[in-house]
């Protein structure tokens, strides 16, 4: 998390990060978008993930949706 938090990428900036024993998530802005990168790490050695992105005019839509998609990833 703290090379992407750093990353001089172009059109690439984390706002947002928080990690726990288990789990990290990363937002921001990619290319003029609205990321979020929720991660769990399964106590089987898998990484699971998913990216969503959607333009900031779309931010009242997408952000109620966030919560309930990164919380369906599951894992061991």
């Amino acid at each position: 998390m703290a090379a992407e938090k750093a990353s001089d990428e172009a059109g690439y900036k984390v706002t947002y990060s928080k990690s726990g024993k288990d789990w990290a998530v990363l937002s921001g802005m990619k290319n003029g978008k609205i990321f979020y990168e929720p991660r769990l790490f399964g106590r089987d050695g898998i990484i699971r993930t998913v990216w969503i992105d959607y333009p900031p005019a779309l931010k009242s839509k997408y952000d109620p949706l966030v919560g309930a998609i990164a919380g369906s990833l599951k894992g061991p």
